[in-house]
């Protein structure tokens, strides 16, 4: 089977319990959670981030009893047969588990009176760079998904860089700050103050407020689904 068996990813028996499934996915958090992690470089960061948020969303489809029969149909049809192993011929696979990348396609902003909140594909590529250059350190202009310009003269130095691994900040004057997506469930604005989990993260002063709470709903949404 191609797609990947969420049974084996959790390391539970194809017809094991509810609460067996929770105990599995508690210990595979614990042994992969991003901050165990913390003080290795950044690619061993990265891996137990990737890691976490494959199993956040293998427990996601698990855990629910539609999607977990879905998946149970499509398991079984796609096991190997007389009939499936003959040339030419391809098992079905089930849609892929989306990304922040596709949670986020078609959100429209207001922009008023600034045009400052950016997704992916349409991040300006010099705003873009402006910001990898000031706070996106070992970021590729590839990985970001959402760019927030803080600056009064469209700079983007100063702002909010969010990428399917991890939400990074900087305020002028201030050093850049660094949350992975994969510990979260919850990013608010209330006016122009971004809050994780209820603790202050960044206020900022130029973009819409209207759009950064539709922005960071959908976030939240897809965080929630996920983690």
């Amino acid at each position: 089977m191609s797609q990947e068996d969420y049974y084996e990813v959790l390391g539970v028996r194809p017809e094991a319990p509810l609460w067996e499934i929770e105990l599995a996915y508690k210990g595979r958090r614990s042994q992969y959670h991003p901050d165990r992690y913390a003080a290795g470089d950044a690619s061993s960061v990265a891996w137990a981030t990737a890691k976490m948020q494959a199993i956040n969303k293998v427990y996601v489809i698990l855990k629910d009893p539609g999607q977990r029969e879905r998946f149970d149909s499509f398991r079984a049809t796609a096991r190997p047969s007389p009939e499936s192993e003959a040339p030419g011929t391809k098992a079905s696979e089930p849609p892929p588990l989306r990304s922040l990348r596709q949670a986020l396609e078609g959100l429209e902003f207001s922009n008023e009176p600034f045009e400052r909140v950016f997704v992916a594909p349409d991040i300006p590529k010099k705003k873009l760079q402006a910001a990898l250059d000031s706070y996106g350190e070992k970021l590729r202009a590839q990985d970001v998904v959402v760019l927030i310009d803080d600056t009064v003269f469209g700079g983007a130095r100063e702002g909010v860089l969010i990428t399917e691994t991890q939400i990074r900040c900087k305020a002028k004057f201030e050093q850049a700050e660094i949350r992975l997506l994969g510990c979260l469930t919850e990013i608010t604005a209330h006016g122009a103050h971004i809050r994780i989990h209820g603790e202050p993260f960044i206020s900022l002063s130029i973009p819409n407020s209207d759009d950064l709470r539709r922005l960071f709903r959908a976030v939240s949404h897809y965080l929630q689904e996920t983690n």
